[in-house]
């Protein structure tokens, strides 16, 4: 009798699975194409990316603050926020202050000097000097199997392009990172980038 009434007290239905919140990124780019296409390529199975592009804020420093105002408005909807902006032609100034006021509101930064295309030529090179972002398009066609430009369908191109390489240019964006300076103007620190951090978190979620 006690057998059967275990038997009866033994429950067959099914539990309906848990549901695991993966983590969230909000990544706010500068540019229109090139920067937002990248890193929604990243396929990642335990995290979700969103890109937004906020671009012809006039600098850098326009830039962040538009980026603070998506931030607060979203709240809590994402774990982590990153801004993606370049030195291009900002002032030393604007852009120096773009990375202060960026980090004073939580906002962690990729950024580049002088143009995110630098993080493509590390794939294939360590880059120590100095060099003018109008040469970036000239050197990477020489390099890619394709023509370079700031097109849609070029930029949703390059993170699988590059994909084979992409261990090399860490390892080059880091190495110029750590010997370029001490990082207190990073506006004078021309050739360096901060993406490959950016990366680097995110290849934890792949």
């Amino acid at each position: 009798m006690a057998k059967e009434n275990l038997r009866k007290s033994v429950s067959f239905s099914r539990r309906r699975p848990t549901r695991i919140e993966k983590e969230s990124f909000l990544i706010i780019c500068e540019g229109e194409n090139t920067e937002p296409e990248y890193f929604k390529s990243f396929r990642l199975s335990s995290a979700r990316v969103k890109t937004i592009a906020y671009t012809n804020k006039g600098n850098a420093f326009n830039f962040v603050n538009a980026a603070i105002t998506e931030k607060n408005k979203r709240g809590k909807d994402f774990d982590n926020y990153w801004v993606v902006f370049d030195m291009d032609a900002n002032s030393k100034q604007d852009f120096n202050s773009a990375i202060q006021l960026a980090k004073a509101n939580k906002l962690k930064v990729a950024y580049s000097n002088q143009a995110f295309e630098l993080w493509y030529l590390l794939h294939f090179s360590y880059i120590q000097n100095e060099m003018h972002r109008r040469l970036y398009k000239r050197k990477l066609d020489e390099l890619l199997p394709f023509p370079y430009d700031k097109d849609k369908d070029t930029a949703k191109n390059m993170y699988a392009a590059l994909l084979n390489k992409q261990s090399d240019a860490i390892a080059n964006a880091k190495k110029a990172y750590e010997e370029i300076g001490n990082h207190q103007s990073p506006a004078d620190e021309e050739s360096s980038t901060t993406v490959y951090k950016l990366v680097e978190v995110l290849n934890k979620f792949l």
